[in-house]
């Protein structure tokens, strides 16, 4: 049959080069996700990080800029870029109080937001560490900061294909609340401990 051949040949070519962005793509996301972990970590130990961060960060731009807009819309690049953002993100917060945007970290929007829903979580263990050093001031000023992108974050309302971020609201709520405890037991130990000692 005329044509057949040649558009098979075409077709097979396209799907090997799709599959090798598809391999290339889970490895470099594994790459990123161990790169995002390490920064969070360091981040948490007062270590250096921002070199590693800035390297992060490029390899994300590059991985998305080198592979089918299709596969850099999957789940692993997806995954690797809501852990950037998270990193980043944390970074920001616990440094600058500057937040970047999605297009400045080359990821998507659907990205930027869960990274930054997950913020909240690294938000805590900072602030409870800072209820451990006796410093309620600086941990109630990080509250105040976590209130502020937990509001955001309760007004997202639209379908899960769209931006999954159901889950991300419900485990948000809970950790307001014990973080609000926390902070609150603090607060109040610190002002009957002054107390006793006057």
């Amino acid at each position: 049959m005329k044509g057949l051949s040649d558009n098979i040949s075409s077709v097979n070519g396209r799907m090997e080069a799709l599959e090798a962005d598809r391999e290339k793509a889970i490895s470099e996301s594994r790459g990123i996700i161990r790169s995002t972990k390490r920064i969070i970590h360091s981040i948490h130990l007062s270590e250096p990080y921002e070199d590693l961060l800035r390297a992060t960060e490029e390899d994300m731009r590059r991985l998305a800029e080198s592979i089918d807009p299709r596969i850099a819309s999957s789940g692993p690049v997806q995954d690797a870029m809501a852990e950037l953002a998270e990193a980043s993100l944390f970074h920001s917060i616990m440094t600058e109080g500057m937040l970047p945007s999605h297009s400045s970290l080359g990821i998507s929007p659907q990205a930027w937001v869960l990274g930054l829903a997950d913020c909240l979580g690294e938000m805590r263990r900072a602030l409870l560490d800072m209820l451990m050093e006796g410093d309620t001031e600086r941990a109630g000023a990080l509250f105040s900061e976590m209130e502020e992108i937990c509001g955001e974050i309760m007004l997202f309302d639209v379908p899960d294909a769209i931006l999954p971020i159901r889950r991300k609201q419900d485990v948000a709520r809970g950790l307001m609340e014990k973080t609000r405890t926390d902070l609150a037991n603090a607060v109040v130990m610190a002002r009957v401990t002054s107390e006793r000692m006057r």
